[in-house]
């Protein structure tokens, strides 16, 4: 069975591709969302959802990238709210970067001091003023740098705040929609195949995370996107909570507006393996108790692992696939996902409608040519 021809078909139901999906439908475009499992719930699910600001040279495509995104979702968060009726709880909560040792903090405080500290309002804590802000923190703590810009949403939110304000403006969204092929003339993508029908569409934009690789290669095309995996844990503290973002070490701590703290996240090469694996959450827990020793006693809610896709420097694939006319790729988010959702989601809008952002160049996956 053929289905009649929409503009644009977008391959994921994650926050990537439902945060196209929805900027498509906000420029007028019409646009389905396939999604082959359930929106939302591979890495879009198994995420922190910390929103950073870096510090840097602010021409650096990376910089800006990260930066523009971190701007837009103080007005995105109560436009989707209003539009889908879904709260994704976007707080500006801050982040401490805890010292764990008195040479760390030496070296800590002393970023901050030169100006070399990645958030240019940074402000360093001492040990005693660190425990103000967070009481729960360990004893041993030996200081931290706090800065107030940084955000949190919940991620798990997020994909149906995207995909249900999409279809309000008239995007289509379908679960359980395996792609199976592509729908070719010549050297066009015309469309997508599933296992029972075909969609025909003017463009197809491939956001299936690390599968987005494996989509590329049955067409010959080289889009270097690899599974990382990362494990979250849910903890629900017996008595006071966290306020902050905190990282500390190689993990990070971050709370909910349901008093639950998200801890993680683990950086793992395992190939397509998603198990949460016991050791992972025995490292995850090490962490947390260094940082919060009370959390030792919390409630696990819940562990989920997710496939992160990596690429070969870890910056986002954007923008056409090489060699075909009408198919695109937005994929290699790596632990950024959440972040870059939204200037993700813009960028690809407006390159398919006839713009050139500049920053869509900057991150095509023909930089990895010959790699």
């Amino acid at each position: 069975m053929t289905t009649p021809g929409t503009d644009a078909i977008v391959i994921g139901g994650g926050v990537i591709g439902c945060s196209i999906g929805y900027h498509l439908a906000k420029a007028g475009v019409t646009a389905t969302i396939l999604e082959r499992g359930e929106l939302g719930m591979a890495a879009s699910n198994a995420a922190s959802g910390i929103l950073s600001s870096l510090f840097g040279n602010p021409t650096d495509p990376y910089t800006r990238l990260v930066n523009s995104s971190l701007a837009m979702f103080h007005e995105l968060a109560p436009e989707l709210a209003e539009a889908s009726g879904v709260d994704i709880e976007f707080v500006q909560s801050g982040e401490l970067e805890l010292a764990l040792s008195e040479d760390e903090a030496q070296m800590l405080h002393a970023a901050v001091e030169d100006g070399g500290w990645r958030s240019p309002e940074a402000q360093w804590l001492d040990a005693q003023a660190v425990r103000e802000m967070e009481p729960e923190l360990s004893d041993s703590i030996a200081g931290g740098i706090f800065m107030p810009e940084v955000c949190r949403i919940n991620n798990q939110r997020l994909s149906a705040a995207y995909a249900r304000a999409a279809e309000l403006l008239g995007a289509t969204v379908r679960e359980h929609a395996e792609v199976v092929g592509m729908v070719r003339s010549g050297l066009r993508i015309s469309g997508v195949r599933l296992h029972d029908e075909e969609l025909l569409a003017d463009h197809v934009v491939i956001a299936a995370g690390p599968w987005s690789s494996i989509i590329a290669e049955t067409l010959g095309s080289h889009v270097p996107a690899r599974p990382v995996r990362g494990v979250n844990l849910n903890l629900q503290p017996l008595g006071r909570s966290i306020g902050t973002v905190i990282h500390g070490g190689w993990g990070l701590l971050v709370p909910r507006n349901d008093g639950s703290v998200i801890a993680g996240a683990t950086v793992e090469e395992a190939g397509y393996d998603d198990r949460v694996t016991a050791g992972a959450v025995q490292d995850i827990m090490n962490m947390a108790e260094l940082i919060v020793p009370s959390l030792r006693d919390a409630r696990l809610n819940w562990a989920l692992a997710g496939l992160r896709p990596g690429s070969p420097d870890d910056a986002p694939m954007l923008g056409p696939v090489p060699g075909w006319q009408g198919l695109h790729v937005a994929t290699g988010h790596f632990r950024s996902g959440i972040l870059l959702s939204a200037i993700t989601g813009k960028l690809i809008a407006d390159h398919i409608t006839g713009e050139k952002p500049d920053l869509i160049e900057h991150f095509s996956p023909t930089r990895f040519r010959g790699a």
